[in-house]
């Protein structure tokens, strides 16, 4: 059962593979530890180990009625030795992520996952579930919502964030062509800031550098990272151009630092807000093909490279500013060549 298991899963990998660009993954990283524990070698390849999120992992790799059992647990473990364990959270899976609210309607649920709940988009993903004619009636959004609960709700084909054309950036700038090399990093708790910023500087130097932790406790996030240089992997000085805390700004003037930043191919933290944070930053990284930004959000689960996780900012339901204040604040962190 565990060789057909595995042969399984490492074919859907592999098909996955060959539609998806470069540097994406559906599957969580080879895991080369000795751990026998599932929850511990999935922290090790900086996945989220919480048993809710191992029921997810579970149900998307055929392992059903997930208890958390020596054998399932095991199981996984397995896959994850192979380097063939789905997961089920990576923009290029071939399902949306698990919906584990408790609103009945389709659009909604869509909506809390920052996809598009439009009629024509749920009109496409019904077509790929076998849901013929799609009227949006309470019998097919039933059946949709089902599925979307069990994380078995198929991605219509070319659903996933598009890249731009020729590359997320000018392939001459450090992001475009270090995103696929350095790794994504998801925040804990009130670290998105930290972590964003963490992203952005690897993301300019090419190489993973940074972990959130050391942009808090080396003070670098603070004031100080303002002026500060770096060498870019293109061989160019940067310097950082902190402009956050008590900085308010304005909607101008962050769109116009985002626009310099994506137009030299340069990351930028950028502070915004969305119907469930009203206070958030992310990484903008390039365009998409439909001309808007290309964002990565360190509150997203997963692993993988950043670009495996780079989605439209559109999709994800973000616009800029933190909404959190009276007067919003337009903060960003940029690097600015020297």
């Amino acid at each position: 059962m565990m060789k057909r298991l595995a042969a399984w899963a490492a074919a859907l990998c592999l098909t996955l593979s060959a539609l998806t660009t470069a540097g994406a993954a559906a599957c969580f990283p080879r895991y080369a530890g000795n751990s026998g524990s599932i929850a511990a070698a999935l922290d090790a390849v900086g996945a989220d180990a919480s048993y809710a999120n191992r029921a997810k992992i579970a149900q998307a790799n055929g392992i059903g009625g997930y208890r958390g059992t020596a054998a399932q647990n095991t199981r996984m473990l397995e896959l994850l030795k192979a380097g063939t364990l789905i997961d089920p959270a990576a923009p290029d899976s071939p399902y949306f992520p698990v919906y584990g609210g408790d609103s009945p309607s389709i659009a909604a649920a869509l909506d809390t996952l920052g996809v598009e709940s439009g009629f024509a988009y749920r009109a496409r993903i019904a077509a790929a579930n076998g849901v013929a004619d799609y009227s949006g009636t309470a019998a097919q959004n039933t059946g949709l919502l089902a599925l979307l609960k069990q994380g078995r709700l198929v991605r219509p084909e070319g659903s996933a964030a598009p890249a731009a054309s020729g590359g997320p950036l000018d392939s001459k700038g450090p992001a475009g062509a270090n995103l696929g090399r350095v790794s994504f990093l998801r925040q804990d708790k009130d670290t998105c800031k930290a972590t964003s910023a963490a992203m952005a500087v690897n993301l300019l130097l090419g190489w993973d550098r940074y972990r959130t932790r050391d942009m808090i406790y080396s003070g670098v996030l603070c004031r100080s990272l303002d002026g500060e240089l770096y060498t870019g992997s293109d061989g160019n000085a940067y310097r950082a151009a902190y402009k956050t805390d008590g900085y308010v700004g304005s909607l101008k003037a962050l769109e116009n630092a985002v626009e310099a930043a994506v137009s030299q191919g340069l990351p930028i933290v950028a502070a915004v807000h969305s119907a469930a944070s009203r206070h958030h930053w992310i990484v903008v990284v390039g365009r998409d093909g439909q001309g808007g930004y290309l964002a990565v959000d360190p509150a997203r689960s997963g692993s993988g490279s950043m670009a495996s996780q780079a989605r439209s900012m559109a999709s994800m339901g973000y616009s800029f500013g933190l909404a959190d204040y009276a007067q919003p604040h337009y903060g960003y962190i940029s690097f600015q060549r020297r």
